[in-house]
């Protein structure tokens, strides 16, 4: 395990190895399509052998993030998901949503003796530690973002099976030149966040 991605846990497991630390953070914000996606990922000191390769999803490749995700999936880690749709977002906000879907995966742990920390400041709940960069200080914030993301990829992945005009598969929704000039030579689809994308309204 790289003790640079363990700053929290490494001092919470030595004083206590059973303790559990859930981590959380969000993936999609600044897309212009799909869904925001928070995911929660709880940790005890028993669950270090199955986290050798994670780190900042940001800093490993798409391979790799698939490859620790299936990993991940055939443990007992417990990791939850919740998603707000486009839809929500162009309805409610992107910051309404974002928080929403913070606190869905981590209000379950709330009055339980449980660590709880999200990536950033976010308002989810006095219980909630927030971490500015937290995914390089917590392992469980770097594992719940690498879920989050490739869980939100393969969503978007599936509906460049319907629209493959849009390069969703490889921009995963994000407004990239490829994205953007797709928009303004098909024009907007159900998936896209119109709030986002007001000049091609």
């Amino acid at each position: 395990m790289n003790s640079d991605y363990l700053m929290i846990e490494y001092d919470i497991w030595a004083e206590s190895p059973s303790q559990y630390v859930v981590g959380a953070d969000e993936v999609g914000r600044g897309s212009i399509a799909g869904p925001i996606v928070g995911a929660s990922a709880r940790l005890s000191y028993e669950n270090l052998k199955h986290l050798e390769d994670v780190k900042d999803s940001k800093k490993i490749s798409e391979s790799k993030r698939n490859l620790i995700y299936q990993k991940i999936n055939k443990t007992d880690i417990k990791i939850m998901y919740s998603s707000s749709s486009n839809i929500d977002i162009d309805k409610l906000g992107i910051n309404y949503c974002n928080t929403k879907v913070l606190n869905d995966v981590v209000s379950n742990y709330f009055k339980t003796n449980t660590l709880i920390y999200v990536d950033h400041v976010q308002d989810v709940g006095a219980e909630v530690k927030a971490l500015t960069k937290g995914e390089d200080k917590s392992i469980a914030i770097a594992l719940a973002s690498i879920m989050a993301k490739v869980y939100r990829d393969n969503i978007m992945i599936e509906l460049s099976l319907k629209f493959p005009e849009y390069d969703l598969q490889n921009n995963k929704g994000y407004g990239t030149k490829k994205h953007l000039e797709a928009i303004s030579k098909y024009g907007l689809q159900t998936f896209h966040r119109k709030t986002f994308l007001k000049k091609f309204i």
